[in-house]
């Protein structure tokens, strides 16, 4: 579960460096805001497959110690 969460919070990091290259980025604006886009549905992509797997050990872990 520690290695789940850890790989869920590296995807939503990625997403904030993309997001702050973005904003870096002056020359093309629109072009900047598309790949950021494709970017961030890619990576909102895989944190949606790994939620399911951290909230069904979630509770798991509650029901033992219950």
């Amino acid at each position: 579960m520690r290695r789940l969460r850890r790989i869920e919070a590296g995807y939503r990091a990625e997403i904030r460096r993309a997001q702050q290259s973005l904003k870096g980025t002056t020359v093309d604006r629109v072009k900047a805001e598309r790949k950021f886009e494709k970017i961030r549905a890619k990576l909102e992509a895989k944190i949606d497959k790994v939620q399911p797997k951290i909230k069904l050990l979630t509770n798991l872990k509650a029901e033992r110690k219950a």
